[in-house]
């Protein structure tokens, strides 16, 4: 690896039916030749990474495990949709508005990705 005084940090703003997001972080993984912070944003529609019925359940889980990722969802969608906190993936935190919480990441310096 190479020395970078600060990890990468990566956005990925997830607001479609999540398909092709835990492929993707597994890419950005194998391919970096340094640190990386991952944070997954479900909001909209891409609520259901985050969910703990969802398909893609399983394997979130075992990368918020393996990798560090961390998963923040929108409060803003689980209202919209009738959902609680206690519908969410265990890990899995909170944020009042993901659109505001990516504007801030990506004016903080964090590369944002979407899926």
């Amino acid at each position: 690896m190479t020395d970078h005084p600060t990890p990468l940090c990566a956005v990925f703003a997830v607001n479609t039916t999540p398909t092709a997001v835990v492929r993707a972080i597994h890419n950005l993984l194998d391919a970096a030749a340094e640190p990386v912070t991952i944070e997954v944003v479900c909001f909209g529609p891409g609520l259901g990474e985050a969910l703990r019925c969802s398909d893609i359940s399983l394997e979130m889980r075992a990368l918020i495990d393996l990798a560090s990722i961390t998963v923040k969802a929108c409060r803003n969608s689980l209202d919209g949709r009738g959902l609680g906190d206690d519908d969410l993936l265990m890990g899995v935190e909170m944020v009042p508005a993901a659109v505001f919480h990516i504007a801030r990441r990506q004016r903080d310096g964090s590369s944002q990705l979407y899926t």
